[in-house]
């Protein structure tokens, strides 16, 4: 997958994806420099103005290190960007809204 069709979900899907840009760098998630200041240009100007060198460290550096996962480990959908920060950081589980739901609720009903 990598790079080139996360950059065409990035572009189609990019206030939703920008949205999640912005919460990662309130959670101060980028290790990465340029890669940070990457993600403010895209929040500032759109990420169809990226170069493709800028594509590259944006991609490489930031979101494809540890920020993004591309299905569901359960059912294989596509984690939507409203989702994707909790799949990865808040639950780790790398699942989608409604499966990471379903996963606590059997693991809820299996203590009671």
């Amino acid at each position: 997958m990598q790079r080139d069709q996360l950059k065409q979900r990035i572009l189609r899907e990019s206030s939703e994806f920008i949205s999640y840009l912005k919460e990662l760098i309130s959670e101060n998630r980028f290790d990465d420099g340029e890669a940070l200041e990457i993600s403010l240009f895209v929040i500032k100007n759109g990420p169809e103005s990226l170069s493709d060198k800028q594509w590259y460290v944006f991609l490489e550096n930031g979101i494809l290190s540890d920020k993004y996962v591309d299905k569901c480990e359960r059912c294989s959908e596509h984690i939507p960007w409203s989702n994707m920060h909790s799949a990865i950081f808040i639950n780790k589980d790398y699942l989608c809204a409604n499966c990471s739901y379903f996963e606590n609720k059997v693991t809820f009903n299996n203590y009671l």
